[in-house]
């Protein structure tokens, strides 16, 4: 498909466009006690502990694990600016406590998603609202180094790094086509490039599946994508595809479950983030609050945004 592709979103009914600009998004992490694979068999996640639930001055979602340190990044949004930040935490005492901030430079941060290969871990974060996609590697001591820009011209968001057959992968929706409505394929030789688009770019169009929505995972010989599920709102839920071919001039996967959030628990409205460090699987919930500050800024940034009409007076 030529990049003249363009998204026309459906209009959205009255009662959503005021929910929207009068309550705003409250995330939460939370760990399941099953195993990736297990949460596959049983097409549900089971019970979830979520960590620090109750409104702060912060919220934190899109947990990843980094292997063989006990950390998960995640991004932080300060309610009163939401530029988002990584950061990384640690367990402790039955919640997480912070570690380091990775990347805080007023640019929105968020998606950490971390790949590990040949003993080196890798940093792909979203950073859109600045520019392209940077992979990082992560330091022993949790710094990071550039690597390689991803498609340098495009916007990419929740891009995410997984290796299938010979090659590395990056999926990721890019802005340039629409907002939650398609993933685009990368591929490569090695971390470093140059990274090439999949010859039917984007290949997935619709916002049940093409949203990226966490680690990708091999189970029973056979691999799998979690991806988020936007078909009523912006991370709605979590579903997770087989992907049965896949090739720099192929692509074909299947939806295999649904992961709806709990409408009787404390989160929900959403879940948009799957990842697992074996045992255990992280997720983020949502649930929409009003909150005065967040509606306040919404105004003041309509009215600064707002074009104005000069009246000429004779």
């Amino acid at each position: 498909m030529s990049a003249a592709y363009t998204s026309i979103d459906p209009p959205r009914s009255f009662r959503r466009v005021w929910r929207d600009r009068l309550l705003c998004e409250w995330w939460s992490i939370g760990i399941c006690a099953r195993s990736i694979g297990e949460v596959l068999d049983h097409g549900a996640l089971g019970p979830v502990h979520w960590l620090e639930p109750a409104r702060g001055a912060a919220y934190r979602a899109d947990p990843f694990v980094l292997p063989g340190t006990g950390l998960l990044l995640c991004e932080e949004v300060p309610l009163a600016s939401g530029i988002g930040r990584i950061v990384a935490l640690r367990a402790h005492d039955g919640s997480f406590a912070p570690v380091r901030t990775l990347l805080d430079d007023g640019i929105h941060r968020s998606y950490p998603f971390i790949w590990q290969d040949g003993g080196e871990s890798f940093l792909l974060p979203e950073s859109s609202a600045g520019g392209p996609t940077i992979l990082y590697r992560i330091t022993p001591d949790l710094r990071l180094q550039t690597v390689t820009t991803i498609a340098p011209g495009r916007r990419l968001v929740d891009a995410t790094m997984f290796r299938a057959g010979t090659r590395l992968w990056i999926a990721a929706t890019d802005l340039e086509y629409g907002t939650n409505d398609n993933l685009c394929l990368y591929h490569a030789d090695h971390p470093a490039g140059p990274w090439l688009a999949h010859a039917l770019n984007p290949v997935v169009t619709h916002r049940r599946t093409a949203r990226s929505g966490g680690t990708p995972f091999h189970h029973a010989g056979r691999f799998f994508r979690p991806a988020q599920d936007c078909s009523e709102t912006y991370g709605g839920a979590l579903i997770i595809t087989e992907i049965t071919a896949l090739t720099p001039d192929v692509f074909a996967e299947r939806i295999v479950c649904r992961l709806a959030p709990d409408r009787n628990g404390p989160f929900p409205d959403g879940l948009h983030t799957l990842s697992s460090d074996g045992e255990r699987c992280f997720v983020d919930g949502k649930r929409m609050v009003f909150d005065p500050r967040v509606v306040a800024g919404k105004i003041a940034r309509r009215l600064t945004t707002r074009p104005r009409t000069l009246r000429l007076v004779a």
